[in-house]
């Protein structure tokens, strides 16, 4: 009996299917590789390896870290969005908008697969420990009343995880975030450095960055902008809303993402293998050893969180006059 073209054809696709099929459902069959838009030794790196770790642990194969930090961290996520998405290349992605409304590369939720949010650190206000503001109503009052008075470091780079927050607090309280005088810098440790000398008034920051001068006596930490406290040794700094009054989340986040079009049973896979190591104690630990805050959100409220993100960066940063 003769088989026809068509009855050949069809079964050799419903065979590709399936072999897909299994491929995917047998993921991962070999290295993955893990993308991180900055330097090795840094906070995304670390909280990274944290992950790649167990990763593997869980998943029996390798999860290798590659660092990429040119461009700020601009090549690093375009790495993760361009590349093959088959599961074995998955990348930390963080605060990212800012790049666009800075016209430097239009990177976007759309470009993503995302998969969970698993960190916040949030922003803080730091004066040097002789300050006359005691608290941060005190400072914020004084900013209002001559906003041009002061400098201000911004952790950083102007626009970025630090400052964005902070202005955001600004505008709320009443202050136009564009009237102070922000100071850029080359990372929040040496901006820190310039407020315990005196080069700075205030400065925005995390609270691990400032670790190390607040133990030493230099700094002080009027809020911290969280819907709760902070645990040791930041348990005493206030949050924006009992400081300010203002309720209010913001600072820098890391979510673990693949590039658009990650098939729906890998992404599944991951989801539901983050979320275990994110509830060990063995990640747990590992974050607090590094004064990492924990966050955990679904890939479903990831990316609806990656939408609110785009949408008040953007008011932000029009505020600021920073937007292109």
């Amino acid at each position: 009996m003769k088989t026809s073209i068509k009855t050949l054809v069809a079964g050799a696709a419903l065979a590709a299917l399936s072999f897909a099929g299994a491929a995917s459902a047998a993921w991962p069959e070999r290295p993955v590789t893990i993308i991180v838009p900055a330097g090795a030794g840094g906070g995304t790196d670390g909280t990274a390896r944290l992950l790649a770790k167990q990763l593997q642990d869980e998943l029996k194969q390798p999860f290798n870290v590659i660092n990429n930090g040119q461009g700020g961290g601009i090549v690093g996520h375009t790495q993760i969005s361009t590349a093959r998405p088959d599961g074995y290349t998955l990348g930390i992605v963080y605060n990212y908008y800012q790049w666009k409304m800075m016209g430097q590369a239009d990177i976007n939720h759309t470009m993503f697969t995302p998969i969970a949010m698993y960190n916040v650190d949030p922003a803080a206000l730091l004066v040097n420990v002789n300050s006359p503001f005691k608290t941060g109503k005190e400072a914020l009052d004084a900013i209002k009343a001559d906003p041009g008075k002061y400098k201000i470091g911004c952790g950083g780079a102007c626009g970025g995880s630090w400052h964005i927050p902070n202005a955001e607090i600004f505008i709320k309280y009443g202050i136009n975030p564009a009237r102070p005088v922000m100071v850029p810098s080359a990372g929040g440790a040496l901006s820190n450095q310039d407020l315990a000398s005196g080069g700075l008034d205030l400065a925005v920051g995390s609270l691990p960055e400032g670790k190390p001068l607040i133990e030493a006596g230099k700094l002080r930490a009027l809020y911290v902008i969280s819907p709760s406290r902070q645990g040791a040794p930041f348990q005493d700094v206030p949050t924006a809303k009992e400081a300010i009054g203002i309720d209010m989340e913001g600072g820098a986040f890391r979510m673990v993402a693949g590039p658009k079009g990650l098939p729906a049973d890998i992404a599944r896979i991951l989801e539901t293998t983050l979320e275990k190591i994110w509830k060990s104690q063995e990640f747990q630990d590992g974050m607090k050893q590094r004064n990492f805050g924990t966050k955990w959100l679904s890939s479903k409220d990831t990316v609806a969180f990656m939408q609110q993100h785009e949408k008040s960066l953007s008011e932000t940063m029009k505020a600021l006059g920073l937007a292109k």
